[in-house]
């Protein structure tokens, strides 16, 4: 499978650290396909994206990862949503009237905010939330902060996105086993901080542009690691033409009629991915057609 719109797991085999490392391109570009942002706010929506399906990765049920950062900066809205195979899509909201500059910083743009992260079951369960303050200067810095404070899970994590890739690198220590010694946890320990300190020498360009398995022992070391098979990431989002139609035909015949000898045709932009959909004359004269009754011999079902 080709390195790019693809997520791989790893573990340490003799320690109990695990990872993920993920890296899209097609998935990325579709996701901000319908939405024009200065290229400050490109680059946080990327590294929201990789971030987003790191965190789904570790889902061991059906489900939607989404997060979201609540902002009091440039931004009104920065969304994320992964599903537990790897579906992705994301969308970013620009405040009214806030000057965005190519080189503004994390904290212009999120200001004093919070990170929420949800997790959706799919099921009758209610959703499990985890919310905590913004911390730090990048995004990577305030998710470190929310896995150790709502997780208590020590994680380190390297985001980075340009205009081609979106790229992110996660490792997590583990509780150590119940049998561990004295000695073995000394020794994980200092695995774990040595990993640590050699993935804060990765800059982003290197961490979009390096191949997973020449990435793992250049940060890693000599250390035996366990690299899984790789798994398909994907953009969808949940809008399509024939939900659309659906809003359409509850707004009623009169008004969708209405809406159309005004404005020559009917357009309906998603509020997620700000894809827009155009219905003319004909696609308002098929919405509401009248559906033909069945002659004798043809069945309703």
């Amino acid at each position: 499978m080709s390195e790019v719109d693809s997520l791989r797991r790893f573990l340490f085999e003799e320690v109990p650290l695990r990872g993920h490392w993920v890296r899209l391109q097609d998935s990325w570009a579709a996701a901000r396909e319908h939405q024009a942002h200065p290229l400050a706010v490109r680059s946080l929506l990327g590294q929201t994206l990789a971030a987003a399906s790191l965190l789904a990765a570790s889902l061991k049920f059906k489900g939607t990862l989404t997060l979201q950062i609540h902002s009091t900066g440039c931004l009104s809205m920065l969304i994320a949503q992964a599903t537990h195979e790897q579906q992705v899509r994301a969308m970013a909201q620009v405040r009214e009237g806030a000057a965005v500059a190519d080189d503004s910083d994390f904290r212009t743009l999120v200001g004093e905010g919070r990170l929420v992260v949800t997790v959706d079951t799919h099921d009758d369960t209610p959703p499990w939330q985890g919310v905590v303050p913004l911390t730090g200067e990048t995004l990577a810095a305030s998710l470190e902060y929310y896995f150790e404070h709502s997780e208590q899970l020590a994680t380190r994590l390297l985001l980075a996105a340009d205009d081609q890739q979106a790229a992110g690198l996660m490792l997590q220590r583990l509780p150590n086993p119940a049998h561990a010694g004295e000695g073995s946890a000394a020794q994980w320990q200092a695995v774990w901080e040595e990993a640590s300190l050699f993935m804060g020498t990765v800059q982003g360009p290197e961490l979009l542009a390096t191949p997973i398995t020449t990435l793992l022992p250049l940060v890693f070391g000599e250390h035996d690691i366990r690299l899984f098979d790789a798994t398909a990431v994907g953009y969808r989002c949940r809008c399509d033409r024939q939900r659309v139609s659906g809003l359409l035909r509850s707004l009623g015949e009169t008004e969708a009629r209405e809406v159309l000898a005004e404005q020559g045709a009917i357009t309906v932009t998603c509020e997620f991915c700000q894809k827009p959909y155009r219905f003319v004359v004909i696609d308002v004269e098929q919405l509401f057609a009248p559906v033909p009754l069945p002659t004798a011999g043809q069945s309703l079902n």
